[in-house]
C-alpha cells in the first residue's frame, strides 16, 4: 500500500523534532565559523592596469578601425603571454624575491598572476592574489613592468604604458565570512531536517488506531487516552490492615473458648 504524507503530518514531525533541528543548525554554522575563521587562509589581490599600442597599419581605408579592433584582438596574447611565459614569470620571481620575502618559484608566480579585460575595451589588468598583501601588490606591479620591457622586443608593439600601479589592498578576497556562515546555517537546517524524517521514518512505534486498521489489519476495539506523566509514575498505595479489629476478633473467639469448657465441666 503506497503511503502518502500530509502537510499538516510534516509541520508536526517538524515541531516533534525542532530541537533536533536547532542543535543541527548550530552544528553546522560552528563547523562553518571553525573553517573560516582557523582553518582558511585568507587572501589578498592588486592589480595593475595596463594599455597595448600596436605599430599603425599603412595608410588606408578605414585604418583606425583595424587598429583598434586588431589591438582588441591582441589582449588574448597579451593574456596568454603574462600567464604562461617562464621568462616573465622568471623575471618577476628574481625581482620579487630580492625585493621582499617571497620564497616562491617561477610556477608559484604565474599561479597568482590573472589577466582580466573589460568588454570591447582596450585596457586590461594584470591581477596577483596571494596570502600576503605587500607580495600580492609586488608581484601586480613587476609582471607590469617586466610585460613592459618584454612586450616591445616580443611581441613587437609599439607602446606598453601602465595606466594605474597596482594599490596595497588589505582587505581580504577571500573566504566570504558571511555567505560561509550562511551556507553552514542552511547546511545544518537540511541536514537536521533530513535527520527528522529518518527518525520518523525509522520509529516502528504505533502512532494512532489508523496504523493498526490499514497497516496491521486489526480492529479497533478501543483506545487508552494518553497518560499525563503524573499518571504513568503513580504507584497504588496498599491499605493497611486494622489491627484492632482482628484483636476485638480474636479476644471474642477466646471468650467463647473458654466459655464451652467451663460448661463441659459442669
Amino acid at each position: 500500500m503506497e503511503e502518502t504524507i500530509s502537510l499538516q503530518e510534516i509541520f508536526g514531525i517538524i515541531k516533534k523534532r525542532f530541537a533536533l533541528i536547532v542543535t543541527s543548525m548550530f552544528i553546522g554554522l560552528g563547523v562553518s565559523a571553525v573553517l573560516t575563521f582557523m582553518v582558511m587562509t585568507p587572501k589578498f589581490s592588486s592589480s595593475t592596469q595596463l594599455i597595448v599600442k600596436l605599430p599603425r597599419a599603412a595608410e588606408g581605408t578605414n585604418s583606425n578601425v583595424n587598429d583598434v579592433n586588431f589591438n582588441l584582438y591582441m589582449i588574448t596574447t597579451y593574456k596568454d603571454f603574462i600567464t604562461t611565459s617562464n621568462t616573465l614569470a622568471e623575471s618577476t620571481q628574481e625581482i620579487v624575491a630580492r625585493d621582499t620575502n617571497f620564497k616562491g618559484t617561477a610556477g608559484d608566480i604565474q599561479s597568482m598572476l590573472q589577466v582580466t579585460q573589460e568588454q570591447n575595451s582596450q585596457m586590461f589588468s594584470i591581477k596577483a592574489t596571494y596570502t600576503d598583501p605587500k607580495i600580492a601588490q609586488a608581484v601586480a606591479n613587476t609582471a607590469a613592468q617586466v610585460f613592459q620591457e618584454q612586450a616591445k622586443e616580443t611581441l613587437e608593439v609599439d607602446k606598453v604604458s601602465i595606466i594605474a600601479p597596482a594599490p596595497l589592498n588589505v582587505t581580504p578576497i577571500s573566504p566570504n565570512n558571511k555567505l560561509n556562515l550562511l551556507i553552514g546555517l542552511v547546511l545544518g537546517l537540511m541536514v537536521g531536517v533530513g535527520f527528522s524524517f529518518l527518525a520518523e521514518l525509522l520509529d516502528k512505534t504505533v502512532k494512532d488506531d489508523k496504523f493498526a486498521r490499514d497497516i496491521l489489519g486489526y480492529s479497533v476495539l478501543g483506545t487508552v487516552p494518553e497518560m499525563t506523566a503524573k499518571e504513568l509514575s503513580g504507584q497504588v498505595v496498599q491499605k493497611p490492615i486494622e489491627t484492632a479489629n482482628v484483636r476485638t476478633n480474636t479476644t471474642t473467639d477466646n471468650a467463647a473458648s473458654q466459655t464451652r469448657r467451663q460448661r463441659n465441666r459442669v
